[in-house]
């Protein structure tokens, strides 16, 4: 009875440690997006409604083939209620999102705030923006410059739709406008310069010529052939400057078009959607315990205060041992400081929920860290935690973080992988191309396998990434050692064998 009257106690106290202005977390799903708010049913049904216009919008642009659920991971999308929460769980400064293609599965976190004067960034705006970064990392496997993926997400982050899903693209991006005062920026500056070269004062302004460079080229039908052009020779290798003088010829022409271009306020051009999707998005409303784990995965994921949220799992499974998400989400939260404890929660979570694929790939995680930091551990041990884990999985296995796991175990000890092993690889990589862990992985999948093209391809993608240029520069510096040491490389303990 009194263990009763304690756990009882410790929900109680859990529950009212929930922010007291905080109302419960809505979920709406669709077709590669599942999508959170902290507002109403209706406006989460309203901004899905968003999503899935502006997606449908990108697709018949792209000429892509209709969303397909069993095309990849999908993204998970977190809508709060004005900007400064954003900066507020993230810890940022004068930040409205963020677009995260995490290995645990990609995530944006973005606002329902309104634009309230057309000079400030509306949540509409930001969402479509990241949302954008996104669409064409899932879709496009070309390495592009930091300025096209960075002015082609604001370009589209203006677009608005009208009552009858009419989308007008091509709309000035007011709040950007008044970063194009002052002196201008160089057109080499802007393309060869990444987001991290500027300080963060400067970031704003580098978007701004970007988004004008990208509306300058979209507005004829010469100026879209090359830089059509420009784009196919950045992806194969060619360098920003010397792939813009081969397409636009004269450079400094095009600095001066591009000084002297003054966008029409009048907007672009209006697009019937071929296929304009019904309103028959289905809300969720989530129950307090629900929430409140929502609440401590974004706090774990994107904020700042790891003992904030590390206090609130801990209170949570005191108060809910046997719920297996919470567990998992106190293990994952234990893994940057204590990784005996990390395990045993990860296990628990397993017991509670054998069937979880993510919960084995957090245990096989953390018990490959600790077999990574004993100096005892034998190849037999390793040779162990494979077959653990190619039984936990089996391949029927969707998640990218699980099905890159087996493969980590052999960069990890190392031994060169098997062909099933890569294999499970290349299906991390296609359900989940964004992500930076993942595609890491797979430079080094197909590096061991002999395939340099395919490698050094994924790897100048990271490079190019407007933020994570210099993971995908360490990459191809990798990629060139392996190159150059794969004969020595060719001595396989067990089966499996490099390609040399």
């Amino acid at each position: 009875m009194m263990r009763w009257i304690a756990s009882l106690l410790l929900a109680l106290l859990c529950l009212a440690s929930m922010p007291a202005q905080a109302r419960d977390w809505v979920r709406a799903e669709m077709p590669g997006v599942v999508l959170y708010s902290d507002g109403y049913p209706h406006e989460l049904q309203r901004w899905a409604l968003k999503v899935r216009l502006f997606d449908a919008l990108l697709r018949q642009q792209f000429d892509l083939t209709a969303p397909d659920a069993d095309l990849g991971s999908p993204l998970t999308v977190y809508l709060l209620d004005e900007g400064k929460d954003v900066e507020k769980l993230t810890g940022l400064e004068n930040i409205h999102g963020l677009y995260s293609p995490s290995s645990e599965g990609s995530f944006l976190i973005a606002s329902r705030a309104p634009g309230y004067y057309k000079d400030q960034l509306s949540g509409q705006s930001v969402l479509f923006h990241e949302y954008t970064h996104h669409f064409m990392y899932r879709h496009f496997t070309s390495a592009w410059p930091a300025w096209y993926r960075e002015g082609f997400a604001e370009y589209a982050g203006a677009v608005s739709f009208d009552a009858d899903w009419n989308a007008a693209v091509g709309q000035p991006n007011w709040p950007r406008l008044k970063h194009l005062n002052g002196k201008p920026m160089p057109l080499a500056t802007v393309l060869t310069a990444s987001v991290d070269d500027f300080k963060p004062g400067e970031k704003a302004r580098f978007y701004a010529w970007s988004w004008k460079l990208v509306t300058l080229l979209g507005a004829s039908q010469d100026d879209r052939y090359k830089l059509q052009r420009y784009l196919r020779m950045y992806a194969s290798g060619t360098e920003s400057s010397e792939a813009a003088l081969a397409a636009f010829g004269d450079l400094d022409a095009l600095e001066a078009r591009l000084h002297a271009f003054v966008p029409d306020p009048r907007g672009g051009q209006k697009i019937a959607l071929k296929a304009p999707p019904a309103a028959d998005i289905e809300v969720t409303t989530l129950d307090p315990l629900e929430s409140r784990l929502i609440d401590l995965r974004l706090g774990r994921m994107a904020g700042k205060n790891d003992k904030q949220v590390l206090a609130g799992l801990r209170m949570f499974v005191s108060a809910y041992p046997g719920n297996a998400t919470a567990r998992r989400e106190l293990a994952l939260a234990l893994m940057r400081s204590n990784l005996g404890e990390a395990r045993g929660q990860a296990e628990l979570a397993v017991s509670l929920a054998p069937g979880d694929s993510r919960s084995q790939a957090i245990l096989a995680d953390i018990a490959m860290r600790q077999a990574k930091a004993n100096p005892a551990t034998t190849a037999a041990d390793w040779d162990k935690l494979r077959v653990m884990l190619a039984k936990a999985f089996g391949s029927g296995t969707r998640d990218p973080m699980a099905l890159s796991m087996l493969f980590r175990s052999y960069l990890m000890e190392p031994q060169p992988a098997p062909p099933a092993v890569h294999a499970a690889m290349d299906r991390a990589l296609a359900l989940q191309p964004e992500s930076y862990e993942i595609r890491s992985l797979a430079v080094y999948s197909l590096a061991m396998r002999g395939q340099y093209g395919d490698a050094r391809q994924a790897a100048e993608i990271l490079a190019s990434d407007p933020h994570s240029g210099m993971l995908g520069k360490q990459a191809l510096d990798m990629l060139g050692k392996l190159q150059r040491a794969a004969p020595a490389a060719c001595r396989p303990r067990t089966t499996g064998a490099l390609a040399c």
